[in-house]
């Protein structure tokens, strides 16, 4: 099985069909969590499930598989008085998942029933442009968004600009780029920055880029901030 097909499975046993032995048979022993909603572990994960309100769905948008990355674009149903739009990285390590990340942020709708943060292209195409899409969105993120310097890599963006799907929330401050997942023609960077409306607060930004012809087109993003307090010690990034 892919990483991606793990995680698919993983997910379906234990969310769709509630099945509290997919833990076992998923999620490795030592599995750690960073998600702000469940305690770290197998037995943090298995609560969490148990807790879920009966209208509790995923519908998923958007995966990326990248070797033992799996990256998840998603809209969850029952987790509050509305929908709301997330991504999820997963480690896959021996068949398993290792660990875990998350954002998530209210789902806005658009005209005529739109959903801007979601809506666009879904095919994974370009899948032997992987590793120089990984590079251009990486630099795009150094260099632009934490050095401030767009004019230095603005060959890295389409002649027409980009498809921003509006994000919503608050607005990132970049400060560190934690991780890059991609596949083909999308890339997903996790930074870690600071809220433009509090900058003493920390914030995980969750960047989802697609690329046309070797240039960021459309940029879908998630941003939440930390909590002060999480039911585990090993932060959100």
């Amino acid at each position: 099985m892919t990483s991606a097909e793990t995680v698919i499975a993983a997910g379906t046993e234990l969310f769709r069909d509630r099945d509290p032995s997919a833990v076992d048979r998923w999620w490795a022993e030592d599995f750690r969590q960073h998600s702000p909603l469940a305690p770290d572990g197998r037995e943090g994960l298995r609560d969490l499930v148990q807790h879920l309100p009966e209208d509790f769905r995923v519908e998923i948008v958007r995966v990326l598989d990248d070797r033992d990355l799996v990256a998840v674009h998603a809209v969850y149903e029952g987790l509050g008085p509305g929908p709301v739009v997330g991504f999820d990285v997963f480690r896959v390590a021996g068949g398993r998942i290792a660990e875990h990340w998350d954002v998530m942020a209210p789902l806005r709708h658009g005209p005529r029933g739109t959903r801007p943060q979601v809506d666009g292209p879904v095919e994974v195409t370009d899948r032997e442009r992987t590793r120089d899409n990984k590079t251009l969105a990486a630099e795009w993120v150094e260099t632009a968004l934490i050095g401030h310097e767009p004019g230095m890599v603005q060959d890295h963006v389409a002649f027409d600009g980009v498809e921003d799907h509006a994000a919503g929330g608050d607005r990132c401050l970049y400060r560190r780029l934690h991780r890059v997942v991609g596949e083909g023609n999308f890339v997903l960077t996790v930074c870690e920055g600071v809220a433009a409306s509090d900058r003493g607060r920390t914030v995980a930004c969750y960047d989802l880029w697609r690329l046309e012809d070797g240039r960021i087109a459309e940029h879908w993003a998630v941003v939440q901030p930390e909590p002060e307090e999480m039911a585990h010690g090993n932060g959100m990034l």
